[in-house]
């Protein structure tokens, strides 16, 4: 049985993927040390855990079975990486925790300012197959906002699906509500211009578990200038027109044409910019103030969560060519692809 398990369960866009490549490239000599990173690569814990968090429904969940007795079985530390975690029910936290068995769970979470995490996560939504405009998104974020006495989130809004993985308040308290308060930490990401081992460093504190913070990694997690974000809204409106709604067609739109088409054309477009508006230093000052009042454990700086200004530009202020010019590329990379691929 594993002495130990800990849990790293997001928030979403806050250096998440950086983290869990990581792990997996440290993976060897943490298992040298006593630790182990169940699964042979991160995909393996994200399809298990993802059957952990599925209703049952009387069904068989054999990815999530047999992942769950890797842990048990393992002498020492293991080390689970999956943002979806995060906002689980409790009554779903405590069956995994339940499931895994060690005696010592802790969990970490990790947290990036609001403003640049609203950038990051408007843009995620998109490449997973959403159609809210960048106005539409913030707006809906800006009226569904906890701790402001709005209603509870429904995953169908553009609000509700961003609180969803963005509220640390709520996710902190139902984490330490099943593996008690002193077992959940909070690492805060660092502000713009800290290098990544920063991050890494935070992290291996909140975990206690030694990583090589110095090894490079690169993540297949590629943001996207703002004019193939716009061309990449249009075609999930047009395929939703066709009943071809997300996820069908998964793998060649997100990973095919966002990710390696339209990844590529990232220098040579203008980003997507935000201005920090006054309800998200609002928002910030009350998350805060709540965390602390419940005594969160730190690993980092408060003022980390402060919002930073992100640079860029609005969509706009995007000429109509430069979109044009990037539906045009997509189109002869989507085609090169398929090239490729038949040989």
């Amino acid at each position: 049985m594993a002495e130990r398990v800990v849990l790293h369960v997001g928030t979403m866009k806050s250096g998440t993927s950086y983290l869990q490549a990581l792990l997996f490239a440290d993976k060897p000599r943490l298992a040298e040390a006593g630790v182990l990173v169940p699964g042979a690569k991160w995909t393996d814990q994200a399809r298990a855990v993802r059957q952990a968090l599925a209703p049952r429904q009387g069904g068989s969940r054999p990815r999530w079975t047999a992942f769950a007795e890797e842990v048990r079985a393992a002498p020492g530390t293991a080390v689970i990486s999956m943002e979806y975690l995060g906002p689980a029910h409790p009554h779903t936290i405590a069956s995994v925790v339940e499931a895994l068995g060690a005696p010592e769970v802790r969990v970490v979470v990790t947290a990036r300012d609001l403003n640049r995490t609203l950038v990051s996560m408007w843009q995620e939504t998109i490449q997973n197959g959403r159609t809210w405009t960048w106005a539409e998104y913030v707006a809906d974020a800006q009226a569904k906002r906890p701790l402001t006495g709005a209603a509870p989130v429904d995953r169908r809004t553009p609000g509700g699906t961003f609180w969803r993985q963005q509220d640390l308040v709520r996710m902190v308290s139902d984490w330490s509500g099943v593996v008690g308060a002193g077992h959940v930490v909070l690492a805060t990401v660092p502000p713009p211009g800290a290098a990544p081992t920063v991050l890494a460093e935070r992290f291996a504190e909140a975990s206690r578990v030694a990583l090589d913070t110095d090894r490079d990694v690169t993540t297949a997690n590629e943001s996207l200038g703002l004019a193939s974000l716009l061309v990449l809204r249009r075609v999930n409106e047009l395929l939703a027109e066709r009943d071809l709604a997300f996820p069908a067609g998964q793998a060649l739109r997100k990973r095919t044409l966002a990710k390696t088409v339209l990844a590529a054309r990232r220098d040579a477009e203008p980003a997507l910019g935000l201005l920090t508006p006054p309800w998200v230093r609002e928002q910030t000052e009350r998350t805060t103030a709540a965390l602390r009042e419940a005594g969160t454990r730190l690993v980092g700086d408060w003022t980390d969560l402060e919002p930073v200004d992100v640079p860029g530009v609005a969509p706009d202020d995007v000429p109509l060519s430069d979109v044009h010019e990037a539906a045009l590329d997509a189109i002869a990379g989507l085609v090169a692809e398929q090239v490729r691929k038949r040989g």
